[in-house]
Formats: structure tokens, sequence, C-alpha cells
């Protein structure tokens, strides 16, 4: 009869025990993550999960010996906040695809403005074109403004195809290769060239008839 009386205390005691030892431990009132804090934890966490080289380093800088900025992986002098951000858009937390396609290079990495595929991308397509829109004016008379509103759709589709066609060796991890004449230099100059042939065919079709026009 007495252990049934004094059973009911047991519970009673263990609960004053237990606070008593949390009241005089060092435990901490739980306190919310702040936007900034919240911020830098993913920027560490995307560091950690960032690969030693990022899709410039992996494809373009063994390719670019004669440029300036092969030195630097193609960096321009980008402020803490765009650094940061850049980290993450070549950090594998930014680039699932690589995980789910098996691929060397994530989308999001090489299309950053400072990855391997914009330049690529643009030095292509501005020569492809520069001389699809010469030789168009030339046997037509319309300028470049004129052919894009005429054949909107094939210009997308051709701008595409190409685009897709220089991203697939990219994503797969494959430098750029050229012989003894086309080299992979060349093609960046030939391609910058190519669009300040574009810009002044653009000028050239806004200021007023087309010099390339045959004469009547």
């Amino acid at each position: 009869m007495s252990a049934l009386l004094t059973s009911p205390a047991r519970p009673v005691a263990r609960i004053a025990q237990v606070s008593s030892v949390l009241a005089t431990s060092s435990l901490k009132p739980f306190t919310p993550l702040r936007p900034a804090a919240i911020r830098r934890s993913l920027l560490v966490r995307a560091e950690q999960q960032t690969d030693s080289k990022d899709s410039y380093q992996k494809i373009e800088e063994p390719v670019r010996s004669n440029f300036p900025e092969n030195t630097d992986s193609g960096a321009q002098n980008f402020g803490p906040k765009q650094s940061e951000a850049d980290d993450f858009l070549k950090s594998k937390q930014a680039n699932p695809d690589t995980e789910v396609f098996g691929t060397d290079v994530g989308i999001v990495d090489a299309m950053r403005f400072k990855g391997a595929a914009p330049e690529v991308i643009n030095c292509r397509l501005a020569m492809l074109g520069f001389v699809a829109a010469v030789a168009v004016e030339a046997s037509t008379g319309r300028n470049v403004i004129q052919q894009a509103q005429a054949a909107p759709l094939p210009v997308a589709l051709i701008s595409l195809t190409f685009i897709v066609a220089s991203l697939v060796p990219i994503v797969r991890g494959v430098p750029r290769r050229g012989n003894s004449i086309f080299t992979a230099d060349a093609e960046l100059w030939n391609g910058r060239l190519a669009m300040l042939g574009i810009a002044a065919l653009f000028w050239n079709a806004y200021i007023g008839p087309s010099s390339l026009a045959p004469l009547s």
C-alpha cells in the first residue's frame, strides 16, 4: 500500500530534476537566422560544392594562348556581390544537370557571364549572321533588319541550332580544338570582327538606304 502511495511522486521528482538541469545548463534560446546569415550559409555551401575548375578553366583556358584574359580565367574586375553570385552559379548546387545527365559541365556554369559558352556562341552567330546578311543584301537589296523581319522563324531556328551545337561539346568538357590554320584564337578574333561587322550593318540599315544594294 505504501508503494502505491509513493509511486506517483517518482515522475514528479524526475521532472523537477530535469527542469533544474535545464535551468542551470548553458543552453541558449533559439534565434532565427537573418537573411544575410542565410545568404552567407548558402555561399559557403556553394564554395564547398564547387569543382576545382569551372567551365572556363576546363574548356577555354587551355586553348586561349594569345588572349590576356587567359591569365585570370576570363575574370573581369567584378565587385564582391558579383563575385559571390559567380561562385554560386558555378557550384554543383546551381548545376544539378551534371548529376542528372552525367555531364562534365553544367548549363548554368557554361552560360554565366564568365563561363565558357557566351563569347564562343556570340562569335559563331556573328560570323554566320554577317556572311549571310551581306550575301542576301547584295543579291536582294534587303538590309539586315528587313531580312530579319521577312524570315524571323528561320533566323531563330538556325540560331538555336548553332547555340545547341556549341553547347554540346562544352557540357561534355571538350575544349575547342583547331589546326595550324584555323586556331581557337583565330575563331575568337574573327568572331569579334564579325560582331563589329554586324553592328555596322545594323547601323547602316538604321541611318539610310543600304550601300550594298545593287545599283539600278
